[in-house]
């Protein structure tokens, strides 16, 4: 099944970076069957009606099927100096299924800004790859400090610690996770307390050292497991 993406449920109109993979990339013409979601655990199943320079018109859209999410899987991460190194995970997290993302800045970042549009682009095209139809929920930039204060009533809470060797254990099932991963410096051991303050539990991710965006994917994956 090839996969296109429309926010509105009700919009029957493709146009830009969809407009040109299905009708250009693809060559889709007039008459055929395509199949879109809206991010949203909702799939659509239409016929292309018409084509123009720049839009792509469909038919009725016939609702195929319609998923919900049980539960939160929450992957916050300190900013990564590289883009590119963003880019990869933020493509691998979505394609194992995490709902939502929050970068947080903490003493050892190196970086303070994000390119939002490239990197909805990249959470596109990688759940259209994997036929995902749901899009995960990307928040803005704020401080460790103002994150931690928004955790109060998550249940499942844990942050990666290097010097840890507890495994990661799911206390409370279908109920939110949630997994802090440290910058490339780590974080401070002030910052250390101030998290389990908030009663995160600290967990290993292996005997390895991993970069930043390894353990982000390797975090979110047992996250998912449990």
């Amino acid at each position: 099944m090839q996969l296109f993406y429309t926010p509105n449920p009700k919009s029957n109109i493709l146009d830009g970076d969809e407009f040109y993979h299905c009708i250009k990339s693809l060559r889709k013409k007039e008459g055929d069957i395509i199949y879109t979601t809206d991010g949203k655990g909702n799939l659509f199943k239409s016929k292309i009606e018409k084509t123009e320079k720049i839009l792509c018109y469909l038919g009725k859209k016939e609702k195929v099927k319609s998923i919900s999410q049980k539960k939160t899987n929450h992957i916050s991460i300190c900013l990564i100096k590289s883009q590119s190194r963003i880019d990869w995970m933020i493509e691998k997290l979505t394609e194992i299924g995490i709902n939502e993302i929050s970068f947080i800045t903490s003493q050892n970042c190196e970086r303070k800004k994000l390119n939002y549009d490239r990197l909805n682009k990249k959470i596109i095209s990688a759940a259209k790859q994997c036929n995902s139809l749901f899009l995960p929920k990307v928040n803005e930039i704020i401080s460790l400090d103002q994150f931690l204060n928004k955790t109060k009533n998550i249940n499942n809470k844990f942050f990666a610690d290097l010097e840890s060797k507890n495994k990661l254990k799911i206390y409370e099932n279908n109920l939110n996770s949630l997994l802090i991963i440290g910058p490339e410096g780590d974080f401070t051991e002030e910052e250390k307390e101030k998290i389990k303050g908030f009663e995160f539990r600290s967990i290993t991710l292996g005997d390895q050292i991993l970069r930043s965006e390894t353990a982000a994917v390797v975090g979110g994956y047992l996250l998912r497991e449990f």
